[in-house]
């Protein structure tokens, strides 16, 4: 849950009295966290621990827990053979200080980390489910071959994150702007969002991983002064034609519009020779001419004459790249890496 400035600061100062330290060391060294029953009983009469939102959970919201080992031994098999996992469900970390606490292995669903400093915290190897991380600062945090799945990231800082082997579900979200380009860091924010696109590309959910990829170049976009002309021909050649080579309608639609308006040129008095004869088109005719000429086939039945030469010579010129980009955006979208 994400609560205001307040509250957090509210929630974080109870840590800090006598007793909240005293309650730290305890909930360390017993790891109560791991059964509520037990958690309750260490923990009563403590400020804010009936609060209706943590009632059926575990409460170290604010809690200063830096450097916590969260694993504890597991016996994995018959055979004695014993891993250290941190085991965790149903914990309320909002605005807790997890800086450089270990995860690794762990199986986690459920826990809320709003405003948690998560800074170069690991979670290496973890399996992360329905987990919560709005606004949180996660900085160097490591999740390289963790499993997420149905986590919300909206407005956390993710700068520096080691993520290129992890793994992640098409329910999990990074909100529709990440913190750092509402903040007009465009620069971080393109590669924050390419480490976003090679997570979902790396879980085969390529969809998704366009997605990011047309965000990261337009944050690349962004990152150009506006008045500078490169900036321009990026959004119209780029984004506007092919959406950085993310989508082939819009190259369609370009097409299109492209044999059109030259159609309607082609209309134009004694524009093309048929038959060795000078005619003036019907804009049946002209479409034709003008798909055959984008298309650059040249059946040679119809040729264009006097001006209309460079804006057919135009239109073949623009047709074979188009089609050449489109070849690409198709080819790209069916072969997948």
């Amino acid at each position: 849950m994400l609560y205001s400035k307040e509250k957090l600061e509210k929630l974080q100062n109870r840590w800090l009295t006598t007793k909240g330290k005293k309650l730290i060391k305890v909930i360390k060294s017993s790891r109560c966290y791991l059964s509520p029953v037990l958690f309750r009983q260490k923990v009563q009469n403590f400020p804010g621990i009936n609060d209706e939102e943590v009632r059926n959970g575990i409460d170290l919201r604010g809690a200063t827990l830096m450097g916590f080992d969260f694993r504890i031994p597991v016996k994995e098999d018959d055979n004695g053979y014993i891993e250290d996992l941190a085991i965790l469900s149903e914990i309320h970390f909002e605005g807790a200080n997890l800086k450089h606490c270990n995860f690794q292995e762990g199986k986690i669903h459920d826990c809320y980390f709003e405003d948690a400093d998560l800074t170069h915290a690991d979670f290496k190897g973890a399996t992360i489910s329905n987990c919560y991380f709005q606004e949180s600062d996660c900085s160097g945090l490591n999740i390289n071959n963790a499993k997420i799945i149905d986590c919300n990231f909206t407005d956390a800082t993710i700068k520096d994150m080691s993520a290129s082997t992890a793994f992640i579900d098409q329910k999990s979200t990074f909100g529709s702007e990440l913190k750092s380009e509402k903040e007009k860091n465009y620069h971080f924010a393109a590669i924050e969002y390419k480490q976003i696109k090679e997570m979902f590309r790396n879980s085969s959910l390529h969809t998704l991983g366009d997605y990011y990829h047309y965000k990261e170049m337009v944050a690349k976009r962004k990152d150009i002064e506006w008045y500078k002309p490169t900036r321009w021909l990026n959004y119209i050649f780029g984004d506007l034609l092919c959406k950085y080579g993310t989508s082939f309608i819009n190259v369609l639609l370009a097409s299109s519009i492209t044999v059109f308006v030259c159609a309607l040129l082609f209309t134009h008095h004694n524009s093309l020779v048929y038959q060795s004869q000078v005619i003036t088109p019907s804009l049946s005719t002209s479409i034709y001419f003008s798909i055959v000429t984008f298309t650059t086939l040249g059946y040679g039945d119809y040729h264009a004459i006097g001006a209309m030469r460079y804006i057919a010579a135009t239109e073949a010129l623009i047709g074979a790249i188009l089609m050449s980009l489109l070849t690409v955006i198709v080819a790209r979208k069916l072969i997948r890496d």
